[in-house]
């Protein structure tokens, strides 16, 4: 028999079999779980401390940083081929400490001869608005290469305007004075009413300049100048009337060609692609030999002249004398009279500013300019 223990002890499990077989048991919870959950988030976080704190201020920085962007907008964007021009930082502030005053920056020649540009280009340009003429770089750069002995360049102008962006009003436009054939040139405009705004500008502009170097580094950089549309559509028009000039050259040489082609008996397939690739080189020869050969003579006729005025050493001579010392000369060419003046009027019209006829009772002189290089004619007339 079973003791009183042994009962009670039975009781429970008879009655969870019995709730079991009556669908009515549900498993008890086990309220330790939370406990254990808690427990092990508490060791984790202990135990990896420092890399969880290391992810929440990376993040949070992160977050930071991405705001910042957000709201900072540049004040300047810069191209990367400005940005690789300018250097390395070491070169462009490695002896900045030292320039710490506009007295101290003058005493380096690169910027005081800065300051004496803009202060002989000023006061050209102060002259120039008195006498009622245009301020083309090229006039300022020979007045003052002939007066100061100092020659102003395109990359001065674009320094000054670096440093000082409102210190000039500069465009393209047409100079007739120049000798090149496009004859571009930059016009450059100040609003200056007085010798006492000289200094005042001058002043401004060492300041300018000083605050320049500190913040950007020893070296100065160019301004944008605006762009040369007029170079721009005389290249255009240039090529134009190329491919024309070509175009009317090579039609001659075609119906020359053709009617030869239709009077020579046929060959075989091979053969006839043989014969055309030939005539198709030769007749590549013969337009280039006539684009060429009017240059070569005008280079030839140009040095001729160039030369007998310079044995001579005089400015004018009779165009009859030129023409007969020419004729003499250049037989290798075999002109007649009329074909050396036609020569003669195209250089007059291609170089107006080197040569030039006068009339005279005795006879037309021809006056020649010689100040203009050689070279420079002979450039300008193998672009034509």
């Amino acid at each position: 028999m079973d003791t009183n223990n042994q009962k009670e002890t039975k009781r429970p499990q008879q009655i969870l079999k019995m709730a079991k077989l009556n669908n009515i048991y549900k498993e008890p919870e086990d309220t330790y779980e939370p406990k254990r959950r808690v427990k092990n988030q508490i060791q984790y976080i202990n135990e990896d401390s420092s890399t969880y704190n290391g992810m929440e201020s990376f993040e949070s920085l992160q977050q930071k940083q991405s705001n910042e962007k957000i709201e900072k907008t540049p004040e300047k964007v810069e191209s990367v081929s400005q940005i690789l021009s300018k250097g390395s930082l070491r070169e462009r502030f490695s002896n900045l400490h030292l320039i710490n005053s506009i007295d101290k920056m003058l005493m380096y020649s690169k910027y005081s001869s800065l300051c004496h540009f803009f202060k002989e280009i000023d006061e050209m340009l102060l002259f120039l608005q008195g006498q009622q003429k245009p301020p083309f770089l090229n006039t300022i750069h020979e007045l003052l290469s002939q007066n100061s002995k100092i020659k102003v360049t395109q990359q001065i102008i674009q320094q000054i305007l670096e440093i000082f962006p409102n210190a000039y009003d500069v465009n393209w436009t047409i100079n007739e004075k120049l000798i090149q054939l496009d004859r571009s040139d930059l016009i450059i405009k100040a609003n200056i009413k007085s010798h006492v705004q000289l200094g005042e500008r001058l002043n401004l502009f060492k300041q300018l300049m000083f605050e320049y170097i500190q913040k950007n580094g020893e070296q100065i950089g160019l301004a944008a100048l605006p762009q040369n549309t007029i170079q721009q559509n005389f290249k255009a028009k240039t090529q134009e009337k190329d491919t024309l000039t070509k175009q009317i050259q090579q039609q001659p040489q075609k119906h020359e060609i053709q009617s030869q082609v239709s009077k020579e008996p046929t060959y075989s397939k091979v053969s006839q692609n043989l014969i055309e690739k030939l005539k198709q080189k030769k007749k590549l020869e013969i337009v280039q030999t006539d684009l060429l050969a009017p240059k070569k003579q005008l280079i030839a006729l140009s040095s001729l002249i160039h030369q007998y005025f310079l044995l001579r050493d005089v400015s004018n001579m009779f165009l009859s004398n030129v023409i007969k010392y020419t004729l003499s000369s250049l037989k290798q060419f075999m002109f007649d009279e009329n074909q050396l003046k036609n020569y003669i009027d195209q250089l007059l019209k291609l170089c107006p500013h080197w040569i030039k006829l006068i009339d005279n009772q005795n006879g037309t002189i021809l006056r020649m300019n010689k100040e203009i290089d050689l070279p420079s004619i002979i450039r300008l007339i193998e672009q034509m």
